[in-house]
């Protein structure tokens, strides 16, 4: 999995020192402001010397902040996952959506929808298909297009597993607000199976994990990665991935 790189190798230990110990507060920050920085450079280079209008400072954070308040306000419990739990446990990137597990919660879809006004897409016969299927369902911030994917928690001992471990963090200028996300293993774990799943070709998702596996290093539970890759069928693609980690 190795190829080309703009990044010294003691470029690159010194970039994962920095880190290893910037702070969840920190992390969260920046991932904001990264995701700004490529909504204006992309206003810019559609604006062809017109004036642009930039949408206001870390609104895909606001989008999300606002869909785990009307989780938690329906006492739906949830877990922030996908690229944005690697961009926090591991290598930083854009993304254009974020991927929350949730519990399922029957009877309360209504009250859900009704959570969102005109300038967000849901849809409750989506949320109540995803609940009896087991599968996900969207939800669109309208004005920026930035989407949370809601996955509603499989029935399997994996899945049950990476909810119960889930960590709370307090949110970031925001009091009394909290983020519930999944642990690093279970990032990793996660992104191993959807990379087996599209048949392996997603330069992303590797890169996500292998982020994960070289800025949390010494700290992972290697006997539970170890334990769910077996179950899950990619013991294979980890050992891959903590090679491609230390190489």
């Amino acid at each position: 999995m190795a190829g080309l790189s703009d990044t010294s190798p003691e470029a690159e230990r010194v970039l994962l020192g920095v880190l290893r110990r910037m702070p969840f507060e920190r992390r969260w920050r920046q991932i904001g402001e990264i995701y700004d920085l490529a909504k204006c450079l992309r206003a810019m280079g559609q604006a062809k010397g017109k004036e642009s209008t930039v949408n206001p400072p870390n609104e895909n954070l606001q989008v999300l902040q606002e869909v785990i308040t009307a989780l938690s306000s329906l006492a739906i419990p949830y877990a922030l996952g996908g690229s944005l739990a690697s961009c926090l446990f591991g290598q930083m990137r854009t993304t254009l959506d974020a991927d929350l597990s949730v519990e399922p919660f029957p009877g309360k879809e209504a009250a859900l929808c009704a959570c969102f006004g005109e300038d967000y897409y849901i849809s409750q016969e989506c949320v109540k298909d995803a609940i009896r299927r087991r599968s996900s369902f969207n939800i669109i911030h309208l004005t920026s297009g930035f989407k949370v994917d809601c996955f509603i928690r499989k029935d399997r001992p994996f899945d049950q597993s990476a909810m119960a471990r889930r960590r709370s963090y307090p949110w970031p200028g925001q009091m009394g607000l909290t983020l519930q996300c999944v642990t690093p293993e279970d990032v990793v774990l996660f992104k191993l199976e959807w990379y087996r799943l599209g048949d392996e070709a997603s330069e992303r998702q590797w890169r996500d994990i292998i982020g994960v596996l070289q800025v949390q290093a010494d700290k992972l539970d290697d006997a539970y990665l170890d334990h769910w890759a077996a179950d899950l069928g990619v013991t294979d693609l980890l050992g891959r991935a903590r090679q491609d980690a230390n190489g």
